[in-house]
């Protein structure tokens, strides 16, 4: 519910997949609708301002706001004022596609659908995937996913079940992708199948790094490895009360230590870079002795600290992408049998077809 232009990430500049980001207000709408005003004004569908509920159509609208943004580099209304604005939304002026604009049929078309005041009248969301403007061949796509499992089914094949899992979820979240938009019934439940059967083998993947990794002892457990932290102070001649630049290193260190016993791994590897970049500088002009040596001894242990929580930090991240992939397919089942139960209350559309006739 509030999609517009600085929401939508690129994700390259050729051949770029877009990406919404900034959930801040995103929300789930049930069958009973909202009627709470969430959202950027400009964006924001005529229903929204109204005290009547409203659901996920209020997106299409913002989509064709941002549509003719791009088209003709402003909005579609005029306004000086917030008020004024809110006006021109509620009111039912239809909104006019500059005649002289040079877009294509297609084009004006799904403006013209998106951009309708009244919901009911809006394009829906599977005609709007259908629309001739919007519509692409999933064909390239599928065999986009198929290459990608295809090169984690090699890296398994090869023993890197590391970058096996990666290559695996990376897949698994394109089918998933794939399967929203696809409305071919016999491809979307090969895909569902490639899912499961997916999720089933990125489990085992996680197992089975799991034991490697005990088994070689490289990721010991926390506890052990804080107990065994060392210290700068007077005692192994590098007191650092002295030096702010090396004791806010040493302190950036001491945080990763603590953020890493709390499972937050990202930010404790962002504390460990922090400190050992300093250390490793201070080292490189260091010029007595002793004092490199207990540097390179500190420096060495929070290396190897900081390469433990990239481990962990990695496991945590597929750990997420594998639950949301979970959610995300259950989620699919649920909309596609509420799809069916939906259509099981409709009456039959033979009457209707011949009526029409």
């Amino acid at each position: 519910m509030d999609l517009k232009p600085e929401n939508i990430l690129l994700t390259s500049i050729e051949k770029p997949i877009l990406k919404v980001a900034d959930f801040g207000v995103a929300q789930h709408i049930g069958q009973q609708g909202s009627r709470s005003i969430r959202g950027t004004l400009v964006y924001m569908a005529p229903e929204i301002l109204s005290s009547y509920p409203y659901d996920n159509r209020v997106d299409l609208w913002s989509i064709g706001v941002i549509l003719y943004e791009c088209l003709f580099g402003r909005p579609p209304f005029v306004f000086s004022t917030v008020q004024q604005l809110i006006d021109i939304i509620k009111s039912n002026i239809p909104i006019e596609i500059p005649n002289d604009a040079q877009i294509s049929p297609e084009c004006r078309n799904l403006l013209e659908n998106l951009l309708q005041r009244d919901p009911n009248q809006r394009i829906s969301f599977p005609d709007f995937f259908r629309h001739p403007f919007i519509s692409i061949d999933l064909l390239p796509q599928i065999a986009h996913a198929d290459n990608i499992l295809q090169q984690a089914i090699n890296y398994e094949q090869s023993g890197d079940l590391k970058k096996a899992l990666d290559y695996r979820v990376q897949a698994l979240d394109e089918y998933l992708a794939i399967i929203k938009v696809n409305e071919d019934t016999d491809q979307r439940r090969m895909l569902r199948m490639k899912v499961k059967q997916g999720v089933v083998v990125a489990e085992d993947l996680k197992k089975r790094i799991k034991e490697t990794t005990t088994n070689s002892g490289l990721t010991p457990s926390l506890t052990t490895t804080t107990s065994l932290s060392p210290s700068i102070s007077p005692n192994n001649d590098l007191d650092i009360n002295n030096d702010k630049e090396l004791f806010d290193a040493y302190q950036h260190c001491l945080n990763g230590n603590q953020l890493m016993n709390a499972f937050m791994f990202a930010q404790a590897c962002e504390e460990y870079e922090i400190g050992l970049d300093v250390m490793l500088r201070v080292a490189r002009t260091e010029t007595d002795p002793t004092k490199i040596k207990v540097l390179r001894n500190v420096i060495s242990h929070y290396l190897n600290k900081a390469e433990s929580c990239k481990q962990r930090r990695e496991a945590q991240r597929l750990d997420l992408a594998i639950e949301k992939i979970k959610q995300d397919s259950e989620n699919d089942v649920t909309i596609m049998n509420e799809s069916i139960d939906e259509e099981k209350k409709q009456p039959s559309s033979l009457q209707q077809t011949c009526h029409l006739q």
